[in-house]
């Protein structure tokens, strides 16, 4: 923070003026966590006469509602880039506790079939403190405490919690930053800047500046539409409108600003994926493994026709047969398929040296350690593993559905996610799997080898593969449109 900076509170209430160099901390003196009630929702609407019509259906079941509008419409002047608006009827009955609306819910689902929604009724409270470290003055206030007209350094921030690339860095943001309590009563801090200045700070951070240029130009459009088709509908009871990390988008600032990656959302400015009338989801993931994955398989919902799983080369999979079936799998996985972002082979440029472990790898447990994660990330112990079963897979060959066998009972693990989450310390490259057992099992001395494929969930856009089609002289709009079948580019401003 420079002398240019000033510190003030959301109101635009006047603090104190920055000083060059000097560093700052941000405490809570005290705070209370935001009160949720749980909510019982019974149906949706893309409109309000939709919704008025399911509302009345409810009704006549003896059923009080009430219908409330989620999402939102963006717009820059008079032009509407995203609408998003959601008509939801809830039951009027609200709960204090999850266990009481499970109670109700399960009471009445011969007649309704509901869902919980976890609602704010009230915002956190407290007190921040703001303390300068060289001179010692502080100051209290019961509001946000914005930084404005400098950029601000903020030191030990945490990155990818829960994943293997979990560290603390420290980040330089463009104004404005804003210091508040979240819902749990624990600092917040927030940047409020244009779209695009955010997309500078988006495309380094979710694919390196060395990447060819073309596939930087089809990460920007795919970071501008993945946040633009879901603007309203995510974060509704956060402070702020996007998270910085990967359930969103990974963020860092200015940190990570390269002239290869401002430049490739400069020269798309504008520009997103369209789809049916409206802004394509366009999510992706690191390294698909030489298959992409189908959205319902990976979150459930609705099949989505641009998000279906489909070979990451230029031909097809015939010699494998469907990817669904152990035994085409565990040759899918034991080959070295001409996929695009298999970049095993040498000469291609440094920055995509670091794919080369996710196209086909490996991971060994004993059945202690793999009995100890599952009983750290799960809660459940089973007793000595005897077995992982895959009850589901996906097009892809990711699990979607896994039994854990173990000595003393067995559970299910779904969707592909939370199986990651659960074998792993931190989160396993990929649910792309199968199981080889060694040792002696019957003396709890086995081995697991899980040999697995890929880097992420392995729906939309592979980013390696799309380096990779780019070095091979793809443009980006030929990308885009291998990766999302059926879309076409349109410029929103």
């Amino acid at each position: 923070m420079d002398r240019t900076g000033r510190i003030v509170t959301d109101d635009g209430t006047f603090i104190t003026r920055g000083r060059g160099g000097h560093r700052w901390r941000a405490e809570i003196k005290s705070s209370t966590p935001a009160q949720f009630v749980y909510r019982l929702a019974a149906a949706s609407s893309s409109t309000r006469e939709g919704a008025r019509s399911l509302a009345g259906e409810i009704e006549r079941k003896g059923f009080d509602v009430v219908i409330e509008q989620e999402g939102d419409v963006l717009r820059v002047g008079r032009t509407t880039l995203s609408d998003n608006r959601r008509y939801r009827i809830y039951l009027q009955k609200a709960f204090t506790n999850r266990e009481e609306a499970e109670a109700y819910r399960d009471s009445v689902w011969n007649r309704l079939e509901t869902f919980i929604v976890r609602s704010k009724a009230q915002r956190a409270r407290g007190i921040l403190l703001l303390k300068n470290l060289h001179t010692g003055q502080g100051y209290e206030s019961t509001r946000p405490v914005c930084i404005v007209g400098t950029p601000v350094t903020v030191y030990d921030v945490p990155v990818g919690t829960g994943f293997h690339w979990e560290t603390l860095e420290n980040r330089s943001y463009p104004e404005t930053i804003c210091i508040q309590l979240d819902n749990e009563g624990k600092l917040a801090l927030i940047n409020t800047l244009s779209f695009e200045e955010y997309l500078r700070g988006v495309v380094p951070s979710e694919m390196p500046e060395g990447f060819p240029s073309e596939a930087l130009k089809a990460q920007a459009i795919a970071a501008r539409g993945e946040i633009l088709s879901k603007w309203g509908r995510i974060h509704q009871d956060d402070p702020f409108d996007v998270c910085a990390d990967v359930h969103c988008q990974v963020y860092s600032g200015m940190t990570k600003r390269a002239s290869s990656t401002d430049r490739a959302v400069r020269r798309t400015r504008g520009l997103v994926m369209w789809k049916d009338g409206a802004i394509a989801e366009a999510v992706y993931s690191s390294v698909c493994g030489g298959h992409g994955e189908d959205n319902q398989n990976a979150w459930g919902g609705q099949p989505k026709s641009y998000l279906q799983g489909r070979f990451d080369g230029s031909g097809n999979l015939q010699r494998y047969g469907s990817l669904t079936d152990e035994t085409n799998l565990k040759r899918w996985i034991d080959d070295d398929p001409s996929a695009y972002c298999n970049t095993t082979g040498n000469g291609l440029p440094p920055a995509l040296d670091f794919t080369k472990k996710y196209f086909r790898w490996e991971v060994r447990y004993t059945q202690d350690e793999l009995r100890r994660i599952l009983r750290e990330k799960t809660g459940r112990d089973v007793g000595a593993i005897q077995d992982l079963v895959p009850l589901k897979r996906g097009s892809s060959g990711r699990i979607i559905r896994l039994r854990v066998v173990g000595t003393q009972g067995t559970f299910i693990l779904e969707p592909e996610l939370n199986i990651r989450k659960a074998l792993s310390t931190n989160t396993l490259w990929s649910s792309c799997f199968y199981v080889q057992k060694e040792g002696r099992w019957s003396q709890a001395t086995g081995l697991f080898i899980l040999k697995g494929a890929g880097f992420g969930h392995g729906v939309g856009m592979c980013q390696t593969g799309a380096a990779m089609m780019a070095l091979e002289g793809h443009r980006f709009d030929q990308i885009l449109t291998h990766y999302y079948k059926g879309v076409r580019l349109r410029r929103l401003y």
